[in-house]
């Protein structure tokens, strides 16, 4: 209603503007006609006299179908002298003669008229007129059409308007089933596209992707609810149950010392957990690209390959490095930093002697990228996916240390910089692939 309410609203502004504007051309027009007729009246009367004026009116009378304009003389003394207008009131300027006048030819009809009278210097009275009734004519039909077209328009708009408010109250109540289905606790609800790309299509689709994000979340929260109950669960039993053991017999300073350190020991490596957790979900959140700069990963690379160069050769690895010059991408320090020691690192720890690990940071075609590869027992096929989770450790690796979220941190920041992580067969071992765009 209030759609067409306006609609109508704006459709009445513009046609009475239009309106207007075509009388008004069309009554400048009369005007200037008339001005024209008046002119040469005057300009005959200057140069041949009052009888060649009247002559001229007289003329003009005789032929009255063959003109609008209408002419009217009268004497000092207001008496008729010529013309084809009845005797009227020597009214001077502008008038329009609304009330119908009787013309006095035998084809007399009731008209009206604009017209302009001038009285001159020996007291003559001229009265130009011009008939309007076309004018008045096509007043009428601008307004029979101008009516219709209002008609129509306010039709158009209640039957648009309700058609459109009954599709989109359609789509709301859609939309609001979907959110009290999701505030129910299913967040699988998806809101339904029906093909249209208009606004509420596109804005659909940006809900489901939020709600997808949101499903993500959840689902990757359960995950770490059920890791953590699941791999804490083990430290947290030993710590308690060294401690019930000292308590329960009597043993020297040294022991309780022992039991304390181990126990500090097993603090510490739960709080690197939560620190680790808590780091993943300051990168996954996002607030860290602000701080993103041009960052030169040869010169990162190969100070890592130095720090642990002595490691690997104590685990009788051999660890190398092919660095490119120049290779540069747009991110965090640290967390890039961080991000290839951990690579490292986990290739370190799950592979056995003698493995051959190689670090390459290379430009490939037009883009940068960090290759790791190794010649250890490599990653299953079905499981290259869910390494990437919180806490997921394969069967293999439960026995070695860890907490299992070293990978998972690495999927962290490699989406924060919008690159691409990519787990192939090295054959045999493991080849790990960070594309940066």
């Amino acid at each position: 209603m209030i759609f067409a309410a306006l609609s109508a609203i704006m459709m009445s502004m513009l046609l009475a503007v239009l309106f207007w504007s075509i009388s008004s051309l069309l009554e400048r027009h009369i005007d200037e006609t008339i001005v024209r007729q008046h002119a040469v009246l005057k300009d005959d009367l200057a140069q041949n006299g009052m009888e060649s004026m009247l002559e001229l009116i007289r003329l003009h009378a005789k032929y009255p179908a063959s003109s609008s304009i209408h002419l009217l003389a009268l004497n000092s003394e207001d008496r008729y002298l010529a013309g084809d207008l009845p005797l009227l009131p020597p009214v001077e300027g502008w008038q329009n003669l609304e009330k119908q006048t009787e013309r006095i030819d035998e084809n007399s009809s009731l008209r009206s008229y604009r017209a302009l009278g001038t009285r001159f210097d020996d007291g003559t009275f001229v009265l130009v007129s011009e008939d309007i009734a076309d004018l008045v004519q096509t007043r009428r039909l601008l307004l029979q059409s101008f009516s219709i077209t209002l008609a129509v328009t306010v039709a158009l708009s209640l039957f648009g308007g309700l058609f459109i408010g009954n599709v989109l109250l359609r789509r709301v109540e859609s939309v609001n089933q979907i959110a009290q289905a999701i505030m129910n606790g299913d967040l699988s609800q998806r809101i339904p596209l029906v093909g249209r790309h208009d606004e509420l299509g596109g804005l659909a689709e940006s809900l489901n992707r939020m709600l997808a994000r949101i499903d993500d979340l959840m689902q990757n929260l359960r995950a770490i609810t059920s890791n953590i109950a699941h791999d804490l669960r083990s430290p947290l039993s030993r710590h308690r149950q060294r401690l019930e053991l000292s308590r329960m017999k009597e043993r020297s300073l040294e022991e309780y010392r022992a039991v304390i350190d181990t126990a500090i020991e097993d603090t510490d490596s739960i709080l690197k957990t939560f620190e680790a957790m808590l780091r993943i979900a300051q990168i996954e959140a996002g607030t860290l690209r602000e701080h993103f700069a041009q960052v030169e990963l040869d010169e990162i690379a190969d100070n890592i390959v130095d720090a642990f160069q002595a490691v690997a050769d104590d685990e009788g690895k051999e660890l190398c490095a092919h660095v490119e010059s120049d290779c540069r991408v747009m991110g965090d320090r640290v967390l890039l930093t961080q991000l290839i020691s951990n690579l490292i690192e986990n290739a370190l720890r799950h592979t056995p002697v003698g493995t051959h690990i190689r670090l390459d940071i290379e430009r490939y075609e037009g883009k940068t990228r960090i290759v790791l590869s190794d010649t250890g027992p490599g990653i299953p096929e079905k499981e290259r996916e869910r390494v990437f989770r919180h806490f997921y450790r394969l069967d293999a690796s439960r026995s070695t240390p860890g907490n299992g979220i070293g990978l998972s941190f690495v999927a962290a920041v490699v989406k924060a910089h919008d690159a691409t992580i990519e787990l192939d067969d090295n054959e045999p071992g493991l080849k790990v692939t960070i594309t940066f765009s």
